[in-house]
């Protein structure tokens, strides 16, 4: 029997097979047409005497289920309550039809099986999964700010143990291959290769080689699991660690944990309907809304200009082995490129290779790889201060200083040793593409490629847009950043961009504020406290005040007085201030790089007398500071859509997700009360803030930035 997008073929040995390929898809999702499809699929089986059993295959290589089809969530938020929790309950009756067959059923798992895929899987009598590098299983639904709602809250606790399903629940987290196997979340690790044919013996009747469970953790569960004392103990327990991360801020991990402690010992029916109520619950918060925008987003800024094939890339140069381009470097050979890392000097050159292998040497002490699969990556970076060994290169990125002479001189040197077309991308964080082009012999090669310190965590790229970068050019820069596992938003060349266009407003009048006589900590905590991850100042610490100091000076230059720079800054320079990595900063650091209090050098330049601000003036002296200069992004034609700046910052910045990002944070304040706040800022605090046109006129208007 044939749908859409399932299918079942009855094998030789009477085995059926039921493979899930949803057409026009590159990943397999379950929305309203493949469940009812998989509806018709296994009450066909339901009839059929002649299988012995029933194994679930994807026809996609690399996925089994991605999971359920988001533009269906996203087309419940804006009904009430009640639609999200009928979904939820018709979800669970489809997979409660695999439940009920009299044969054995097995999920053959290969690549990604996340949400609804897992859940499905956890249906099945068992489940087996590849050794591949891509199989990843999980169900990561609070990232959307929901919980599962097809049955895994309940179940997959009472599978692998409460304190297993909490984390993996309440953490989103994602489990290979054998790490499932491990947890006993899959029955059998397998190789590709063997996948079907050992899925067919199991449910013939063979034994899965299912992992012995240590004694104890045996005993722990047991001691957990076995009474109420001991849930509630873990339960208590799980509270104030989820409490902790969230910050109160996220509700999907809160209600995951409620649901999953008060259901462990009821009947299942009453347990999948509790879950059924919390999931209409939270598909409607606005928390859920603005994480389901920030994952469409993301979806969005993967697409490429229309009928542009990015060029092929194997080769890539680094040119500066600092430790942004030494970082940028170990990705790329981690991503599988050849690559050749370039600099002047044999001492900067060595560093930037130790940099590199202590990123290998984390890795494998983390037990994401082998020491043999991180000697590979190792030997695919080639330490050079010659520009001859880079004739090959298909993609080189500079990461020198900022000073635009010097990286037009290297972008010369290379246009001069490398004599076939390639891409030659930037990696500064302020400094004009189009400029740097200018004398080239190929302009139209030539686009920024900004990432974020440290790359090896920052998700971000800005792909910039010079001038004459042509539109082969763009996407290839787009490919290769997304081949690192980057998120890439296409911003035009303008000071700053977008991120550092926005944050360093919001820096600078984070130093105004101290020296208005205001505590560091006071603006740290608030900030904190609103859901930035890191306050400002320590921000600035953490990046550089190096790095910070020449970005100021770029935009004052280029923006004039509202980004003039604060006097301290004056004395970060004097001092030779570097933050955290020297020691000193806005900050003192001890031994371990742990902040210990605002450097006496910053406090003895401060005239004003200290003076205390309520949390909710800081936060919207720096918020509104924002969200007034990505207005202005939008108004210049920096960058054309509201949600792609958004995910900038929260990629680029940490602008805290539960906001959905800059923008949809002012459009849930409103973008008329935005308005009158910063009127009334920039008549107390400084011309800085007077609302720009843009905001203005949505204010009179009543409009706001998102359309829909």
């Amino acid at each position: 029997m044939s749908t859409g997008s399932v299918q079942l073929k009855t094998q030789a040995n009477g085995v059926g097979v039921v493979t899930i390929d949803v057409p026009d898809s590159k990943v397999n999702v379950l929305g309203l047409t493949a469940m009812t499809e998989l509806e018709a699929i296994l009450d066909e089986a339901a009839k059929n005497s002649q299988l012995k059993g029933l194994v679930f295959i994807s026809g996609k290589k690399d996925n089994f289920i991605a999971g359920a089809n988001i533009d269906e969530i996203k087309a419940l938020q804006t009904e009430p309550a009640v639609k999200s929790y009928e979904a939820s309950r018709l979800g669970k009756a489809v997979f409660a039809k695999i439940e009920s067959l009299s044969i054995p059923t097995i999920a053959a798992i290969n690549g990604t099986c996340l949400g609804g895929g897992c859940e499905l899987a956890l249906s099945c009598k068992y489940r087996i999964a590849t050794d591949s590098k891509s199989t990843k299983i999980g169900l990561p639904e609070t990232k959307l700010g929901v919980l599962p709602g097809w049955g895994g809250t309940i179940k997959l606790p009472r599978l692998v143990g409460l304190e297993n399903g909490v984390n993996m629940i309440a953490g989103a987290t994602e489990l290979s291959g054998k790490k499932a196997w491990k947890s006993g979340l899959v029955d059998e690790v397998v190789s590709e290769e063997n996948l079907l044919k050992r899925a067919e013996e199991i449910v013939l009747g063979a034994h899965p080689h299912r992992a012995s469970q240590d004694i104890q953790n045996q005993a722990k569960r047991f001691l957990l699991e076995s009474n109420p004392i001991g849930r509630k103990v873990f339960g208590d327990m799980a509270l104030k660690m989820i409490k902790k991360k969230t910050k109160g801020q996220y509700p999907a991990p809160l209600e995951a944990l409620k649901v999953i402690m008060k259901s462990y010992d009821q009947p299942l029916e009453k347990a999948f309907d509790s879950e059924s109520q919390a999931f209409g619950k939270l598909a409607v918060t606005p928390v859920s809304k603005n994480l389901v925008g920030l994952f469409f987003a993301q979806t969005e800024s993967k697409k490429m200009p229309e009928g542009v094939k990015p060029a092929n890339i194997e080769i890539v140069g680094v040119v500066g082995a600092g430790v942004m381009g030494a970082e940028i470097a170990q990705s790329a050979a981690y991503s599988g490129y050849q690559v050749f890392l370039k600099d002047i000097d044999q001492g900067a050159l060595d560093k930037g290779m130790t940099v590199i292998r202590n990123l290998m040497d984390g890795l494998v002490n983390k037990k994401k790889m082998t020491r043999e699969e991180a000697d590979k990556v190792l030997a695919r970076v080639k330490p050079t201060l010659n520009y001859a060994d880079m004739a090959e290169c298909d993609l080189v990125i500079e990461a020198v200083v900022e000073i635009m002479k010097i990286k037009q001189a290297v972008l010369k040197d290379l246009e001069e040793t490398i004599k076939k077309p390639f891409v030659f991308a930037s990696n500064t964080s302020s400094l004009s593409v189009s400029e740097m082009a200018a004398g080239a012999k190929f302009p139209q090669n030539v686009v920024g490629v900004h990432f974020f310190n440290p790359v090896h965590k920052m998700l971000l790229v800005e792909i910039v847009k010079g001038k004459d970068s042509s539109n082969e050019t763009l996407a290839t820069g787009q490919s290769f950043a997304m081949k690192l596992k980057k998120t890439t938003v296409v911003t035009g060349d303008a000071p700053g961009f977008v991120v550092n266009r926005i944050l360093t407003p919001y820096l600078r009048e984070a130093v105004v504020l101290l020296e208005e006589g205001v505590p560091g900590e006071d603006i740290d905590k608030a900030m904190t406290a609103f859901g930035m991850p890191m306050g400002p100042l320590a921000l600035m610490d953490e990046v550089g005040l190096d790095i910070g100091e020449k970005v100021i000076h770029v935009l004052h230059d280029a923006l004039g007085d509202r980004m003039a720079p604060p006097a301290i800054l004056g004395v970060v320079a004097e001092k030779k201030l570097l933050g955290k990595k020297g020691g000193k900063g806005l900050y003192l650091y001890d031994e371990n790089g742990k902040r210990a209090g605002i450097n006496p050098d910053i406090t003895a330049t401060i005239k004003a007398e200290p003076r205390t601000k309520l949390k909710g003036e800081i936060q919207d002296r720096l918020a509104l500071i924002m969200v007034n200069e990505a207005a202005r992004c939008l108004e210049e034609g920096i960058i054309t859509e509201p949600s792609q700046l958004d995910l900038a910052m929260v990629f680029g910045t940490g602008f805290a997700p539960f906001y959905g990002g800059v923008l949809r944070f002012a459009d849930q304040v409103g973008t008329r009360v935005v308005y009158q706040k910063l009127d009334y800022l920039s008549r107390v605090a400084g011309e800085s803030y007077k609302p720009c046109a843009l905001l203005t006129k949505l204010a009179k208007s009543g409009e706001s930035f998102y359309k829909n």
